[in-house]
């Protein structure tokens, strides 16, 4: 009987095999068929199921050793799809099938559809295996500091696929498209990049491009480079690549700098680039503002009278690299501006003085728009200069315990033989971005609350201006926005 079954065996996987190398369409054998004791749809990360065909095992209607399972690829199909060179043959496991054999299957889909069903993948279902194996659809590079400092417009603006910018690169995800159908509305727009990869298959690079109008962010995405005209280009015949480095010798920014047709050597460009008249000699005002105006924003700042900061023999067409120094670090005062109940517009918060700290104002009217002084605390602070989000200003202010909570000079209202003490305390709603060692602006929200019986009327311990948290100098009224 053993005899019998190992020959059964035999004879029905040699069929099995005949058929795969045929290319035709096989039932498993009844006598031989497998059953699947579970079968699931798998709910990991979509964008870990990427796999790629090892070409060892077909693509089945079912569970291969079930019955009534039929070829839908062969292994010979499935090596070719191994080695596919578009990635529209990129694959997508979404179910897992055991038989009662311990066999794992799972059940896949070609990226463009051609392809559907399941595929031997071992006796674990905790990794792809078998005719399975994990695939990388796009693996994301480096910046170069060109792709870092360059804008660019895209080349065939409209509704052709060499016009759109997509949401991931195309066929690198499943399912996942283009982000616009039609990008005519940003043929003239100009775009930065910020990110940069290459399609495993194709082995083309695909850059992530940001709208430089940054209001309007519908077109961003992934576009293949070549899809994309460089507005900035080096000009070897008039330019100078320059390369502003820290003192680690990591750049921070680059930018492509005019010095005239055929400039060939430091004097052909004098008075662009160096003042060689001035002593000591230093950047020249137009390329002093052209460097601060790139560093605008990362606390880094170039000194031109630094000798690390001057070459010989600087011509058109040549590398100029200049060294940035950090700034030091500064505080930033915040102008605070608050919303009212009754008052929906923002009204400007006046910085309290000595006067306005006594015992109360007349009325809840008097106490609007004016705060007492916080208390000294620690200071939003940072490198001068660099910029920080409003995200962060605003955790700066709710994570405070001075700045959390303002509150205004108390009154005091009666009714018949009742008196109740209020103040107005204000919490920070909203903050905008700035740079430390500048003031920002922040929309503080009131409210009217009784003042207990044994609590204080403000928070005031010291001089409001000599303080320096709130800044006697507000800012312009900033513009609430819709979070």
């Amino acid at each position: 009987m053993q005899s019998s079954l190992k020959k059964s065996l035999y004879l029905g996987l040699a069929a099995l095999s005949f058929a795969s190398v045929a290319a035709v369409s096989t039932t498993a054998s009844a006598k031989s068929a497998a059953k699947v004791t579970s079968d699931k749809v798998l709910t990991t990360d979509a964008t870990k199921r990427n796999v790629n065909l090892t070409g060892t095992n077909a693509i089945y209607t079912k569970p291969g050793t079930v019955k009534g399972a039929k070829v839908v690829a062969t292994t010979t199909t499935a090596k070719n799809l191994n080695k596919s060179t578009t990635s529209h043959e990129n694959f997508r496991a979404y179910r897992v099938a055991k038989t009662n054999r311990g066999s794992i299957y799972y059940k896949v889909v070609s990226y463009n559809k051609v392809y559907r069903g399941w595929v031997y993948g071992g006796k674990s279902a905790d990794t792809f295996a078998g005719g399975l194996t994990s695939y990388d659809t796009f693996k994301e590079g480096t910046l170069t500091a060109d792709q870092k400092s360059g804008t660019y417009k895209l080349k065939n603006a409209g509704k052709t696929t060499d016009g759109l910018t997509y949401k991931q690169p195309a066929w690198t995800q499943y399912k996942i498209g283009k982000t616009i159908a039609d990008t005519t509305a940003y043929k003239d727009a100009t775009f930065s990049v910020d990110k940069v990869g290459t399609r495993t298959r194709e082995g083309d690079t695909w850059v992530h491009v940001v709208n430089q109008n940054t209001a309007d962010t519908k077109a961003d995405g992934w576009i293949l480079l070549s899809n994309l005209t460089q507005t900035n280009a080096f000009n070897k015949a008039s330019q100078v690549k320059v390369n502003i480095n820290n003192l680690k010798g990591e750049t921070l920014k680059s930018f492509n700098y005019n010095v005239g047709t055929n400039a060939t050597n430091t004097n052909a460009v004098d008075g662009t680039v160096y003042n060689s008249t001035a002593t000591p000699e230093h950047f020249a005002q137009g390329f002093a503002d052209t460097v601060n105006n790139a560093l605008a924003g990362t606390g880094y700042k170039v000194d031109g009278d630094n000798a690390l900061n001057h070459v010989a023999n600087l011509k058109s067409g040549s590398t100029l690299t200049i060294y940035a120094t950090e700034g030091t670090q500064k505080p930033s005062t915040v102008s605070v501006f608050a919303q009212y109940p009754d008052t929906p517009s923002i009204n400007q918060v006046k910085v309290a003085t000595a006067d306005q700290t006594k015992d109360g104002v007349a009325d809840a009217a008097t106490a609007q728009n004016l705060i007492n002084q916080p208390a000294a605390t620690t200071l939003f602070t940072g490198v001068e200069g660099k910029s920080f989000t409003a995200t962060e200003a605003l955790a700066y202010l709710n994570g405070n315990a001075s700045m959390k909570k303002l509150t205004s000079p108390s009154w005091t209202e009666t009714s018949g033989s009742t008196s109740v003490t209020y103040q107005w305390v204000l919490t920070p709603s909203q903050a905008f971005a700035g740079q430390y060692g500048s003031p920002f602006s922040a929309i503080y929200t009131a409210k009217k609350t009784v003042v207990p019986a044994t609590g204080s009327n403000d928070n005031n311990t010291d001089n409001p201006i000599a303080n320096g948290v709130v800044s006697s100098t507000p800012t312009a009224t900033p513009t609430a926005t819709t979070k």
